[in-house]
């Protein structure tokens, strides 16, 4: 009788060998069986994958002159370099069907605005989907005035549920003055998708627009954005996901170019970074917005061996990654490509060296206006794809498959009742 084989502990299997694979890899291993499909796809299996480091940095390049030039390059840390100062663009992971500017990160997957229709999208499945349009026909623009829309995402930690809050204000254009705004939830009703008004807990909630076209964050269940009121009055909204309550804090006085003002988590606190006099003084200024009895901002000047990183070339943020350092790129995009990481807390910042971008982005016509966007994904990538998505019953393709299955069976039910009326007649 021969010797069996003993089977490995699926604790084993799952802890000390699946979590330490590449992700593309536990993709193919989906086929395997079913056992490892429901494993790899189950809640648990994510969460302890969460766990195991895997710096990868996505690029998104767009020709802002036409929709239809983008791509999504994948870029892991050289092997050359230990230090991870040089970022290396894998060829074989390069994404060309996701589009749009990429507005948030969570949980491993992108939140993005394409064609005015919010989208996610999981870079590792390459998996995507739309969520239902807002419509806004029934706020009235006046004449000088225009109509502005936004997006914002976010999770909470402790339901483990996401949520989509829009933001639709009209405003005049010369003046910036706000003439109306309206906030909404996307929430589920009798199995589809609406957009759901949700309480305004605060009694100076005033009319407002977004102050930035970077989108928001997310923080321990609530979602923040940065706001104008008009042309001098800014504020930052949280929404709390659980109790679906919109607040408003304003921004204390002194702003003065709220283009270089961007709204980013900092010791897990939702921060406003000004990099108003990072050029000429490699200064940056915080407030922070629990900081609300406080007018003052908090300064920090660069070390002045690092002064010459940023002198010469005008730098945007572009986020911060998990552990709270600030990404800027070059507003600019030129060759050799790189960007800076800012650590606030240490008050350091380094160059981090792009290599492997693709010639053409380097070289194109002279109306071509090409924007960068970079983003780390928080030591993670998701492979919750199909629980993730069974969640989205309110995606606008969910909405018009259910939809025509309803339009089916009323216009059955209208013949089967003309048919039995002609019946009753003859």
């Amino acid at each position: 009788m021969g010797l069996s084989t003993p089977e490995l502990p699926m604790h084993l299997v799952t802890e000390e060998i699946l979590t330490r694979l590449p992700s593309k890899s536990l993709i193919r291993f989906m086929c395997v069986s079913k056992c490892w499909l429901s494993l790899i796809r189950s809640r648990y299996f994510s969460s302890r994958f969460l766990t195991v480091p895997s710096p990868l940095l996505y690029m998104c390049l767009r020709d802002q002159t036409t929709y239809n030039d983008y791509v999504i390059l994948t870029l892991s840390p050289s092997p050359e370099d230990t230090t991870t100062s040089t970022f290396v663009v894998d060829h074989n992971e390069t994404d060309t069907q996701m589009g749009g500017d990429i507005l948030q990160n969570l949980g491993g997957f992108m939140f993005y605005v394409y064609w005015k229709k919010p989208r996610i999208h999981n870079p590792v499945t390459r998996q995507f989907v739309t969520l239902l349009f807002r419509k806004s026909n029934h706020m009235v623009v006046p004449q000088g005035g225009e109509k502005t829309e936004a997006y914002f995402f976010g999770h909470d930690p402790i339901s483990d549920k996401y949520k989509v809050i829009s933001l639709i204000s009209v405003f005049l254009e010369e003046t910036m003055e706000v003439i109306s705004s309206e906030n909404r939830v996307l929430v589920l009703k009798n199995g589809l998708g609406s957009w759901g008004k949700a309480a305004l807990s605060s009694k100076d909630f005033c009319p407002h627009m977004p102050a930035s076209s970077k989108g928001g964050i997310s923080i321990d269940g609530v979602i923040y954005y940065f706001a104008r009121l008009d042309l001098n009055r800014f504020a930052v909204v949280s929404f709390d996901i659980r109790s679906e309550e919109f607040n408003m804090i304003h921004v204390p006085k002194g702003v003065r170019n709220h283009d270089d003002l961007t709204l980013l988590e900092y010791g897990g606190k939702a921060t406003l970074f000004d990099q108003t006099s990072l050029r000429d003084k490699g200064e940056v200024a915080l407030w922070t917005v629990e900081d609300v009895g406080s007018k003052e901002w908090k300064s920090l000047v660069l070390k002045p061996s690092q002064l010459p990183l940023v002198n010469s070339i005008t730098f945007k943020v572009n986020g911060t990654t998990q552990n709270g350092k600030v990404l800027l790129v070059p507003t600019e995009f030129v060759s050799p490509f790189h960007i800076l990481c800012y650590d606030i807390q240490s008050n350091d910042m380094r160059k981090i060296e792009i290599s492997g971008i693709p010639d053409r982005w380097f070289n194109m016509d002279e109306e071509a206006e090409v924007r960068v966007d970079v983003m780390f994904m928080d030591q993670s990538e998701s492979l919750i794809y199909s629980d993730f998505s069974s969640s989205l019953d309110w995606t606008e393709e969910r909405n018009i498959a259910r939809l025509k299955k309803r339009a089916t069976k009323s216009k059955k039910i209208l013949e089967n009742k003309k048919e039995s009326e002609e019946n009753n007649k003859s």
